[in-house]
């Protein structure tokens, strides 16, 4: 059995097919502004092989794309699309699945279904671990969880802020004279900057990087006040890759002892996550289902 497996953004709509035990071997995705053809008519051309049998996904997008993702599904294989979103507690059972993570966000249901999603994968793959969840993408989201041997994690908050595009943007529309230098070749990250693009890239990437390390430095210090292990932080989106050789040597090689027990990079956490949920109730529909 095929599953589609959907992560909607704000800038994006990745995909991935799985196998019905939440085993992703097929993925990509589409930009959403970058082309003029419908979004329901190109990711149902893209869908159509294979044809999936259910289809699970989370969005932080509009109602408009999300009426033109569902439109696609039922093109492509004639199926709706279930829509995941945050819960209190996730608890996932079966082979690989003996995992449970506690929301304790003020009102659970109004954190970003990506955001949860992406820590269930992360808690899925390190069990136990207390873990920092910095995901860069259209905004920039910082998740800390605290870790439990042999108990649930308890994602105990996390931070929004503008991601590296936004704050290009919003340099570009309120001032007069600085140029939107994303997309500028020559804009590098230098120590001393001496012109305009190394500037505002510069900038904006020590915007980006200390936040993380400024919000990982206190859950760490958080930790070792309650002699807990020091968190792991995983870096995922866009961004992570630049990000990964600053962040390793502020918080491990430039500290002793380190403040993280490793830096790491995580693609496709939230569709990891989305498999992860997928499978936990359709395990727990099934179970509920046999006669007892």
């Amino acid at each position: 059995m095929s599953w589609l497996l959907l992560d909607v953004g704000n800038t994006a709509v990745k995909w991935a097919h799985s196998d019905a035990h939440g085993n992703r071997f097929v993925g990509t995705g589409i930009e959403l502004r970058m082309n003029t053809q419908p979004l329901a008519e190109r990711l149902a051309n893209a869908w159509r092989v294979p044809r999936a049998k259910r289809a699970f996904g989370c969005s932080v997008a509009d109602h408009t794309t999300m009426e033109a993702i569902e439109q696609a599904a039922r093109t492509a294989a004639g199926i709706p699309v279930t829509w995941l979103k945050a819960q209190p507690h996730f608890a996932g059972t079966g082979p690989g699945y003996g995992l449970a993570l506690i929301n304790a966000y003020r009102e659970p249901e109004q954190l970003g279904a990506d955001r949860w999603h992406a820590m269930i994968a992360a808690c899925a793959k390190f069990p136990g671990e207390s873990l920092v969840v910095a995901s860069s993408g259209t905004a920039t989201t910082i998740e800390c969880v605290r870790g439990e041997p042999n108990a649930a994690a308890v994602f105990v908050g996390g931070v929004i802020a503008p991601g590296a595009d936004l704050m290009h943007e919003s340099l570009a529309r309120g001032t007069a004279r600085l140029p939107d230098v994303r997309y500028v070749i020559d804009g590098q990250v230098v120590a001393h900057p001496d012109n305009t693009d190394d500037a505002i890239v510069t900038g904006v990437f020590h915007a980006q990087a200390g936040m993380i390390e400024r919000v990982t430095r206190a859950f760490a210090d958080e930790l070792a006040e309650d002699d807990r292990p020091a968190p792991r932080l995983l870096l995922a989106g866009g961004r992570a890759r630049a990000l990964l050789a600053t962040l390793e040597k502020r918080l491990r090689d430039e500290c002793a002892p380190p403040l993280v027990a490793g830096v790491t990079i995580e693609d496709n956490l939230v569709l990891r996550g989305v498999a992860l949920r997928a499978h936990a109730e359709m395990v727990a529909a099934k179970t509920n289902a046999e006669p007892r």
